[in-house]
């Protein structure tokens, strides 16, 4: 059989033949030698002693005993609804396992509980025999899924280098962390200049899929969980991820996904079906003991009749009601007389259909790189409050990493700093459109208000022409946020859940790269603005001016963060706007502070418009500005102090709307972090 690039020479990708006739029928002329198994080490189940505490596996299997998860449903939380109900099973490495149940079974709950997705759950989770530290696990595990939240922007080559840096150890020069994308890329079929140099918001279904997979195999987990893998792929695209995972768990790898109605063939092309009903385990054990499995409760699977859509039938009771049944012939995932060895249970003529299809050029070849597998040690530990001669000690497993995160967190920040600045600067949208609408509306606002500012006559006009400028500057700022980082949210999730960086470095690079081009278009809008309406052209004024409007764009630009971290899109859009109305009445230009009723009163010190509007007033006609011409026959408002006086804001002071928008921006923006840290962190 010819391999792929990136698989060994000589290594077979095919454990075995089994016993019995697949389920589906392919007339396919394979002539080559039956190919040696492939050895994978075994885990051992029995305590470790204090010789083999030393010694090193990269292995993973993962059980779990009796888990149970319940959420509370109805308007006050009274009522409970139970998703699992003290299911067992065991997922072991080098098998491709399959969780497969219909809609609303709680095979993604599951899926999300094993990865640590999931709190607040009630069983037992083993790994290699020993109780699952949450933590580390996370570390040697990564979780791809269903949607592929890629970055659009990026391309393919540029993704698996960001990748690279983040996820790989500082200790790897530029070659060697090249080297090994170029092994990955190679292997599943992205090696070619033209695709490593295509946006991943180009790439097919496929292709995204495989580049999702190839940014979790940078670091090479030994557990990887994938969360609906074929979901919106077609059937050539299907059978190429599913046969990359099959590789990828003859590696050793621990290979868990979950699936809803696979076709024959992709069915057989798993090690180990997991099936769920109800919350309940109905079958753990082989692809080629399903049928005999149903057949022994006179579910007899029609002749040339898909098997998962007749297990999927029978789950949904179409046959009459046999979960109960199931459960008890499983014991809940107890039972594993069911279950065979890797060897027996690969489907030979499955996987000769795919290679077919590959070696043909009817499918694009894909291999599992071969890289070795970051190893961890069991380490012993005391029981708290007692000492080693009291108590016997406990054995668990622990990775070899000094830190939380691959990379430290400075260079998190840079590392994402740069993908930012790459990104913004093909983001026609929010740079290019952003700095173009600032200069737009600065010469139209020039001309409508031209040389308005050293004539008496049109101090009302110059009044509205500031609060408009400061209204604008806030819309502009915020709908920029509002409407882009909602999208940032499920790529958030994906890449701090997969230890790519923590929430602090994204936070801090993000706020880090976007503030510059707010400052700038800000600042573009205020000067044109200031010398087109023909303010007084002292530099102080001009200064004070700029910075209003920027700490009110700053603000602004906090708030779109604070709301995108809250709402969606959609929801944003709506409750975004009435979210600033408040502030827009409260600022001082419809109603003024000692008008308004005493109980109100309280809400104008809270609209930080009230305090741009102020310094942005004290700016053009504070500091004992003098008289101003009138070259009309009456102009009541020709000392700019009465003017003060006549909009409430006689007793203003720049300094205090300064200290309090600086305080507001600082504060929405931590604001924005613990909201965003809640929503990553919170467990569905």
């Amino acid at each position: 059989m010819p391999h792929g690039p990136g698989e060994p020479s000589g290594a077979s990708e095919i454990p075995g033949i089994p016993e019995g006739l697949p389920f589906h029928t392919h007339s396919i002329s394979y002539k080559s030698k039956k190919p040696p198994p492939i050895k994978i080490e075994p885990n051992k189940d029995v305590s470790y002693t204090q010789q083999e505490a030393s010694q090193k596996t990269t292995t993973i299997d993962l059980s779990f005993s009796d888990l149970s998860y319940s959420v509370q449903t109805g308007i006050f939380r009274r009522g409970t609804r139970n998703i699992l109900q003290n299911i067992s099973g065991e997922f072991k490495a080098g098998e491709l396992t399959a969780i497969m149940g219909p809609s609303g079974a709680g095979k993604s709950t599951l899926m999300d509980i094993l990865t640590g997705y999931t709190s607040a759950w009630t069983g037992s989770i083993t790994v290699n025999g020993y109780e699952r530290d949450h933590s580390k696990f996370r570390q040697q595990s990564c979780y791809i899924m269903q949607d592929d939240h890629l970055q659009p922007l990026l391309t393919v080559q540029e993704a698996m280098n960001v990748a690279a840096n983040l996820k790989l150890s500082p200790d790897m020069n530029l070659k060697e962390k090249q080297c090994r994308i170029s092994q990955i890329l190679n292997a599943i079929g992205l090696g070619y200049e033209s695709v490593k140099k295509t946006r991943t918001g180009n790439l097919s279904g496929g292709q995204k899929k495989r580049l999702a997979i190839a940014l979790e195999l940078v670091s090479n987990p030994p557990v990887m969980f994938f969360d609906e893998p074929t979901s919106g792929l077609d059937s050539s695209s299907s059978k190429q991820c599913i046969a990359l995972l099959q590789k990828l768990a003859r590696e050793g790898r621990t290979i868990v996904c979950t699936i809803h109605q696979p076709s024959a063939l992709l069915l057989e092309m798993f090690d180990h079906l997991y099936a769920v009903a109800d919350g309940k385990c109905i079958y753990q054990g082989s692809i080629k003991g399903l049928v005999p499995y149903l057949g022994e409760l006179n579910l007899h699977c029609p002749p040339y009749h898909n098997p998962a859509d007749f297990f999927l039938e029978v789950s949904t009771g179409e046959y009459g009601l046999y979960i109960d049944n199931l459960v008890i012939k499983s014991e809940n995932g107890k039972n594993k007389d069911w279950r065979r060895n890797q060897r027996d249970t690969a489907s030979f003529s499955a996987t000769v259909h795919i290679n077919g299809l590959m070696s043909n050029g009817l499918i694009t070849p894909v291999n599992a790189p071969n890289i070795p597998i970051t190893p961890f040690s069991p380490v012993t530990l005391i029981a708290p409050n007692q000492s080693k001669e009291e108590k016997s000690p406990k054995t668990k497993y622990s990775f070899k990493s000094r830190h939380l995160y691959p990379t430290r967190f400075f260079s998190q920040v840079s590392i994402l700093i740069l993908r930012n600045i790459r990104m913004l600067t093909r983001d026609r949208v929010l740079t290019y459109m952003r700095f173009f609408i600032h200069m737009s509306i600065a010469i139209l606002m020039g001309i409508l208000y031209f040389q308005i500012g050293m004539e008496a006559q049109y101090m009302r006009d110059n009044f509205n022409f500031i609060f408009f400028s400061i209204m604008f500057l806030m819309f502009t700022a915020f709908n920029s946020m509002a409407l882009s980082f909602p999208m940032e949210i499920p790529i958030i999730k994906r890449e701090h859940f997969n230890r790519w960086y923590s929430l602090k470095a994204y936070y801090i690079a993000v706020t880090l790269t976007d503030a510059p081009i707010q400052l700038v278009s800000t600042l573009v809008y205020a000067v044109i603005t200031f010398f087109l309406t023909g303010q007084p052209f002292e530099l102080f004024r001009l200064f004070y001016f700029t910075v209003i409007c920027i700490l009110i764009s700053l603000v602004a630009q906090g708030i779109g963060l604070l709301n995108g971290a809250i709402f969606s899109i959609q929801n944003g859009v709506i409750i975004g706007p009435l979210f600033m109305l408040p502030f827009t009445i409260f600022s001082g230009f419809f109603v003024h502070l000692h008008d308004a009723h005493p109980s109100l009163q309280w809400l104008f010190h809270v609209s930080y418009l009230k305090y741009g509007l102020e310094g942005a007033m004290l700016s053009i006609f504070g500091y004992n500005r003098t008289k101003l011409e009138c070259n009309s026959t009456y102009c009541h408002y020709k000392y700019p102090s009465k003017f003060l006086v006549e909009v409430d804001m006689e007793e203003a002071n720049y300094s205090y709307s300064i200290i309090a928008l600086s305080s507001l921006c600082i504060a929405v923006r931590l604001l924005t972090y613990y909201v965003l840290y809640y929503r990553i962190r919170s467990r569905r």
